[in-house]
């Protein structure tokens, strides 16, 4: 490992990235996750599993706080790392005494209670950068990789939801299928230290003190002059709830750190994403860490692994043959969650927050610029030589430009496995402007059923479609400016069309999306312009979608859904003239 400086050209404004790793003084092992943050400002970091960090600064004469669980927390002046390749962490002295806490001993059990009431007490919303990373492995080969950023949203120390800013995946195929964690992001963020729930195990801070003794064991671990470590074990079933440790501050009850361990657990949040394939022999292995920020303490990161074995039941219409292949999976994560209070800019689009995440990568282009500027988390050498065998073996999903809504599905490659299957498992609602390919009305959808003309109809023309287009805007910071990237895309999620099809009505249908489209690139246009700042940015954008509002009406109004060819004829021309789009020779 190394470490090193490199200059930026900001003016008035040096700009220092420094790699290097955080080691056991003793034992000379990496040690993962370690917080790092700067003395001279909000920025921070944590490593990755192999020790390893990347931090960038503002000035070459900064200082940098290295903070681990158990560790004597060390400042090293930015300068020294030129110098040293490692930064090396020596370990606290802890009183080695173990004590067994009975159930008539109330010590722990009062000092959880007090965790769990500060906890609970904790309502402050906060907003948060959050770095999600997944890797999955079946039979010692990698079949899944998953990068995604999102903004975090916070109720106290619990994560309310996450909205994607963007995200990129590498899947490789084993028995010519695929395995993908759809929404495995929810499913760890999800899962509540302080609520119960039905799908996974219990946690002593879901408890009040007098339950608490009835379903959990507590016994006295290492411990210094300011922190308690507390280990835990169901009383009963060790199937049914979590065995772990938690790490409590002697002097504000505050929760620094809970590790919780499961195996072979009938509660869990996954599903198999098939109704005939099941899931068993689940176990669990998850640490919440937290920081203090403040007077509060915010969530740091979530690490976490599971395994499990998948059973796979392939049938009719899906394939030829039926068969049935059972796999053993193990996954390992990360959600960090950093820059509390300045959140990425979220691109301008509305769709269901409860799509998984696959659904949402599919939705928000890659973005090559975001990328090279969001280096949270280094890749470790193990994931560096897993995405070059799934770059070689497998596939690389959204990680080039180009690469969104439905070819999403395209990898580039003769073999067509990957499309096939996303293809029967997904609806793609969303279809991105192209001078080079027309939409075609979905009659599949519900919503698109012609309206039967015996069934008499006492409204308006118009009460039997709604088009729906959106402008997606995309903003992303880098350094002191702002650059955008904008896409229309016809959204046939709130689109409906129950009117009989006529020789127009796919000129009319492409007119409109046409006439979307001239209005994004005359904000995009504007955008070029200036180095605008966020409020103007948004400010364009509102004026864009009321002038396409407004324009598209108009365009309704007058052709009176392709029945009035004259008006079509004109409209038609407008497209040409800005587009170079002749829609009507093309019926």
């Amino acid at each position: 490992m190394f470490a090193f400086f490199l200059l930026s050209s900001l003016p008035g404004m040096p700009q220092v990235v420094i790699q290097g790793s955080v080691r056991d003084s003793k034992t000379k092992e990496p040690l993962p996750f370690c917080s790092i943050a700067s003395k001279s400002s909000h920025l921070g970091t944590i490593t990755n599993a192999d020790g390893v960090f990347r931090i960038e600064l503002r000035s070459p004469a900064d200082t940098l706080v290295f903070s681990y669980l158990g560790y004597i927390t060390t400042a090293v002046p930015s300068a020294k790392l030129v110098l040293s390749k490692t930064v090396f962490l020596e370990r606290k002295a802890v009183q080695l005494k173990e004590v067994t806490v009975h159930a008539k001993d109330d010590f722990l059990y009062d000092l959880v209670d007090n965790c769990r009431k500060k906890l609970l007490k904790d309502k402050q919303p906060h907003t948060s950068k959050v770095y999600y990373g997944l890797e999955t492995q079946a039979r010692n080969r990698p079949v899944e990789l998953l990068e995604c950023y999102y903004n975090g949203y916070f109720d106290g120390p619990s994560v309310s939801h996450l909205v994607l800013k963007n995200g990129r995946i590498g899947l490789g195929e084993l028995d010519q299928r695929l395995f993908l964690t759809l929404n495995s992001s929810k499913a760890i963020s999800g899962m509540s230290l302080l609520i119960r729930d039905d799908h996974c195990p219990a946690i002593p801070f879901q408890f009040p003190k007098c339950e608490l003794k009835k379903q959990f064991r507590l016994e006295m671990g290492d411990y210094d002059d300011k922190v308690y470590d507390i280990k835990f074990r169901p009383r009963d079933d060790p199937h049914q709830g979590f065995s772990g440790e938690a790490w409590i501050d002697r002097e504000t009850f505050s929760l620094i750190r809970i590790d919780l361990k499961v195996e072979n657990t009938p509660k869990h949040p996954f599903f198999p994403i098939f109704p005939c394939d099941t899931l068993s022999q689940v176990s669990l292995d998850i640490s919440h860490t937290f920081r203090q920020e403040g007077d509060v303490m915010l969530p740091d990161h979530i690490s976490f692994n599971y395994s499990l074995l998948y059973k796979s039941v392939r049938d009719t219409p899906t394939v030829k043959i039926r068969s049935i292949i059972t796999r053993e999976i193990s996954s390992g994560g990360l959600l960090y969650f950093y820059d509390y209070g300045r959140p990425f800019i979220l691109p301008y689009f509305e769709y269901d927050n409860d799509y998984d995440d696959y659904r949402k990568i599919s939705i928000i282009p890659y973005n090559d610029l975001f990328w090279q500027n969001n280096n949270t988390l280094l890749l470790t050498e193990q994931q560096k030589k897993d995405l070059g065998f799934l770059a070689h073996e497998g596939y690389l999903v959204n990680f080039r430009e180009g690469n969104y809504g439905k070819n999403f599905l395209i990898t580039g490659k003769d073999d067509s496995t990957i499309s096939k299957f996303y293809s029967t498992f997904y609806e793609f609602y969303y279809t991105f402007w192209s001078r080079d390919n027309r939409i075609i009305l979905d009659r599949s959808l519900k919503q698109n059923n012609p309206y039967k003309t015996e069934i008499p109809f006492h409204g308006i023309a118009s009460d039997l479609f709604n088009l729906k287009v959106q402008i997606l805007l995309d903003v992303t910071e880098v350094k002191d400016s702002l650059s955008c990237r904008s896409y229309t895309v016809f959204d046939m999620k709130k689109t409906f069309y129950h009117l009989p099809d006529m020789p127009l009505t796919s000129a009319f249908l492409n007119i409109y999306f046409d006439i979307c489209e001239i209005e994004r690139q005359k904000m995009e246009k504007e955008l070029g312009t200036n180095n605008h700042s966020l409020v103007q940015i948004d400010s364009i954008y509102k004026k864009t979608i009321t002038g396409m509002d407004e324009v598209t009406r108009r365009y309704l109004r007058e052709v009176q859904a392709g029945k009035n060819k004259e008006a079509m004829v004109a409209w038609n021309r407008y497209v040409i003239t800005n587009l170079g789009i002749d829609n009507l020779s093309l019926q």
